[in-house]
């Protein structure tokens, strides 16, 4: 791990995080999603891939000596659940490439984790994480592959065994997809899938913008939309049904529940679209150490009933940490996580009651 000093401005006294105590946990590469393993002091982080052909890996994070490492694919044990995915074999781990992250039924020391991949395929990768021992032991048992032209985001459990998937645009039409993000016109999609039943459309949401990051609660679907610099509350169990929508300011990208559960954290891009996609494609050069991009970015709390916002972290980019797609709190930090970049950083918090 490294200890940096942000280039931030300092704190203002109505400020809820202490800028100048930020610390980055360094040699890991496009963490984009983090989440945290209940009851326990590990964090799981994936690994974006940018070029389609490369490799990453998940990322595990002992949060109480803030370090973190990538988890080998010979650390992974594959014990396929062939009855609820039928027909799927392990992906390729040379091309692995994780997204967003989605945290299933934990039962005793088992969780299930499900991680969007898109290296090799477009599916949503599920694993059994053991946390009996002294380190979270990963398996592969199975996998939801997306619809032709789906490709996915995020991803949710739902109560009832399901998950939901987000997408923020059409694989099989990305040059067409790009423009509509550039122009801010409707392009991706959200469906639920269930084991023996399989994707399925959720009605009304046809004219969404960049469906993303995805949370659920059992009365409602929270989607970040990034082109729309919205949050999105779908009400669960109507049909047709009733969708309440916040402006943020930013381009939203992941959302998560505060350690208490009773907010969202929103994270995402300060900055217009054409521009993060210009600055993420000049974070690629190879004389760009790291490969982190310079595109500011900023952390909200929502409220899930008012859907209020209130700025939690400064619009900014903290050192070289540009990027930020979302956060996490774990003890008396806040944990962020980047699309682009070889690190992710830990703020110090000063409030108690979230």
């Amino acid at each position: 791990m490294t200890t940096e000093r942000t280039t931030a401005a300092a704190a203002t006294e109505d400020s809820v995080i202490d800028y100048d105590g930020v610390k980055f946990i360094c040699d890991v590469r496009n963490v984009e999603d983090l989440l945290r393993v209940p009851n326990t002091k590990w964090v799981i982080g994936s690994g974006f891939n940018w070029e389609p052909e490369s490799q990453n890996y998940l990322h595990l994070f002992d949060a109480e000596n803030e370090a973190g490492a990538a988890v080998q694919p010979f650390e992974i044990a594959i014990r396929p659940d062939a009855a609820t995915y039928p027909n799927c074999t392990p992906p390729d781990w040379k091309k692995f490439g994780p997204h967003g992250l989605g945290l299933g039924e934990t039962v005793g020391t088992h969780s299930v984790l499900y991680v969007v991949n898109h290296g090799g395929r477009e599916a949503v990768e599920v694993f059994d994480v053991d946390v009996s021992g002294d380190r979270p032991r990963f398996s592969w048992i199975g996998c939801v592959v997306a619809p032709q032209g789906f490709w996915p985001d995020s991803v949710a459990s739902l109560p009832d065994g399901g998950i939901v998937v987000t997408a923020m645009m059409d694989s099989s039409d990305s040059d067409g997809s790009m423009k509509k993000l550039v122009h801010g016109e409707p392009v991706g999609g959200i469906k639920e899938w269930h084991p023996g039943v399989g994707f399925t459309d959720i009605p009304t949401i046809a004219g969404f913008l960049a469906p993303n990051g995805v949370i659920v609660s059992p009365e409602y679907i929270f989607v970040a939309m990034s082109t729309g610099r919205q949050v999105a509350r779908i009400a669960r169990g109507q049909h047709p049904p009733k969708v309440d929508m916040s402006p943020t300011g930013i381009m939203p990208d992941n959302l998560r529940w505060s350690a208490s559960g009773r907010s969202i954290l929103v994270g995402g891009h300060d900055i217009s679209t054409e521009l993060f996609i210009e600055r993420i494609r000049a974070s690629m050069a190879t004389s760009n150490e790291g490969g982190n991009v310079d595109s500011p970015f900023k952390i909200l709390r929502m409220d899930p009933e008012t859907m209020q916002m209130t700025e939690v972290l400064k619009s900014g980019v903290y050192g070289v940490l540009g990027g930020g797609t979302g956060a996490i709190e774990v003890g008396d930090k806040l944990w962020v996580s980047t699309c682009k970049g070889d690190r992710i950083a830990l703020f110090p918090m000063k409030w108690k009651n979230r």
